[in-house]
């Protein structure tokens, strides 16, 4: 009976530069502080040297990619799917949570976090399932080998929740730190429905 495992590594990327606490970047395209290379070493160490990479369309992931890829001594070519970006947050990027408290725009998103949709932007539900539709695409076409993902916190969130089948509310429980590694893998065997396993969150 043939088995084929999908290993995805998911990495989210590191710190945005001059990261400032509850500031909302969203799908804001920002630079990355990639001088934690103690991190990267640790990353590249744990990460498989034959592997597909993939990333977001966010340059910090690409960044982040390249500096791990680095640290290997392992050439790579990274394909670029927008379908990864973080939540688009829309009118609310670049404000801070504090920002909107002020203006009473925040009191509504936190009664329904996962479902309200920001102005101009799209909702976390709305993001889960364009990232589930990637990794769906992805683990087809590339079953049976290793895909490093450099991505999000809400990324990964999105695909922890298609893994462990929870819903978009569940899934924003998860602590995903920048430069942690999270790794799950995706199993089809004939004659059985596809299903998922969880080796490690935000490690």
């Amino acid at each position: 009976m043939s088995v084929a495992v999908t290993t995805f590594w998911w990495v989210r990327h590191a710190p945005v530069k001059a990261m400032m606490p509850g500031r909302i970047y969203g799908q804001r395209d920002l630079g990355c502080n990639l001088k934690d290379v103690d991190r990267l070493k640790a990353l590249a160490d744990q990460l498989p040297t034959e592997a597909v990479w993939v990333t977001s369309t966010l340059s910090r992931t690409k960044k982040t990619a390249k500096a791990i890829a680095e640290q290997q001594k392992t050439p790579i070519k990274t394909l670029a799917y927008k379908e990864l970006m973080e939540q688009n947050f829309g009118l609310w990027q670049s404000k801070t949570w504090d920002d909107l408290e002020e203006e009473g725009e925040a009191e509504a998103f936190w009664v329904d976090p996962a479902n309200l949709t920001p102005p101009d932007g799209e909702s976390f539900a709305l993001m889960c399932k364009r990232v589930q539709k990637c990794v769906t695409h992805l683990h087809k076409k590339y079953a049976g080998q290793h895909i490093i993902c450099v991505a999000h916190a809400g990324t990964i969130r999105a695909a922890l929740a298609q893994a462990l089948d929870l819903s978009p509310e569940q899934a924003l429980r998860f602590k995903i730190d920048t430069l942690s590694l999270s790794r799950i893998q995706h199993f089809v065997q004939d004659g059985r429905a596809d299903s998922w396993a969880i080796d490690g969150i935000n490690f």
